[in-house]
């Protein structure tokens, strides 16, 4: 370092030589590694490719990505502590694999939660969009270290699909089934409220399962359902519970890092991103279920007052929910009724 001081005229030119050098020095990047399970070829990449690309582009490259995504780095259940250990930044997660960390994400398993249908997502954008709905489980989540983005799911809700050729119309059609469930208390309280018995079974293990007999069907959305070649052919459509709802959630330190204004650009393209899915899932799953009847399936939707009954019979599930984590859930639960009212 040079002794020499400047004084005066000379000062303030050098002064603001080196102003107008450190303004004219180019943004650091800042690259994020973004795992997901999904497959390239899924509509869970197709999202997390817009997003990225958004954020990007939208923050003139000072934040990029670098995406994993097939569980190319770790398993899905894994992904949420590599966000902790500060391995990978960002996660496409699922809600059950979220509950594992933060119970109130069992919101998605609870029965008839959702009121929405094959072409209206509302009662579920307004959800996610509300401080006491979506706003609730982002500051849980935050409590836990983590920032959630945005929820933006793939499919429509799961309900009762058999692998008999009739539809079941009525509780009576599947009392007494076997119904595999993807795991968790709520569903499985919610089984034993309705009188069939709830069989957690992998994703991976669901085709055998099937086909053995050892169950009689499943909790399943449709998109899901005709993308999988799944051998189900009496269809039960409605929201029954919503357990593969999928958010995007990263570490918080890493989102506090960022600048205020690439924040703001990271929650706004999630914002977006809400909407796109939902519009896609409604378009999406429209289709699948059309294409489930053209391949044979036996079609039946929830009537009002099917859904009223279900609704009515597993309140005790409701319940246990809000008993087990307080009042955030019962604030959620609240909300869900407001909206449904409106």
């Amino acid at each position: 370092m040079f002794a020499t001081s400047f004084t005066g005229p000379l000062k303030r030119a050098v002064l603001g030589a080196l102003a107008i050098g450190a303004m004219s020095l180019p943004a650091v990047a800042q690259e994020l590694r973004f795992v997901h399970a999904y497959p390239v070829a899924s509509q869970h990449h197709r999202n997390v490719e817009w997003f990225t690309q958004q954020v990007t582009e939208r923050t003139n490259g000072e934040v990029t990505f670098r995406v994993f995504p097939s569980a190319q780095i770790m398993p899905i259940n894994q992904e949420l502590p590599g966000i902790l250990s500060g391995q990978v930044a960002m996660t496409y997660s699922v809600a059950p694999v979220v509950a594992s960390v933060e119970p109130l994400w069992g919101v998605f398993d609870l029965p008839f939660a959702f009121d929405v249908e094959l072409d209206d997502m509302s009662h579920a954008a307004k959800f996610y969009a509300s401080d006491t709905g979506g706003g609730v489980l982002a500051s849980a989540m935050e409590k836990r270290g983590f920032k959630l983005v945005t929820i933006a799911p793939t499919d429509y809700p799961s309900s009762i699909y058999l692998t008999k050729n009739t539809a079941p119309k009525t509780l009576e059609d599947v009392k007494g089934l076997k119904i595999r469930i993807t795991g968790g208390r709520i569903a499985q309280l919610t089984g034993e409220a309705l009188g069939y018995s709830p069989v957690a079974i992998a994703g991976a293990e669901l085709v055998p399962a099937l086909s053995q007999g050892v169950v009689d069907g499943g909790i399943l959305p449709p998109i899901y359902t005709l993308d999988n070649k799944l051998n189900l052919k009496g269809l039960m459509i409605g929201p029954h519970a919503w357990p593969a709802t999928t958010p995007i959630i990263m570490s918080l330190a890493v989102f506090n890092s960022l600048s205020p204004e690439n924040q703001k650009i990271m929650m706004d393209v999630g914002a977006e991103l809400r909407e796109r899915a939902l519009q896609t899932v409604a378009e999406n799953a429209t289709k699948a279920v059309e294409e489930l009847k053209a391949g044979g399936a036996d079609v039946a939707y929830f009537s009002p007052e099917e859904t009223d009954r279900w609704r009515d019979l597993t309140k005790s599930v409701w319940e246990a929910f809000v008993n087990d984590n307080g009042p955030e859930a019962q604030a959620m639960l609240d909300e869900l009724a407001r909206l449904r009212s409106e």
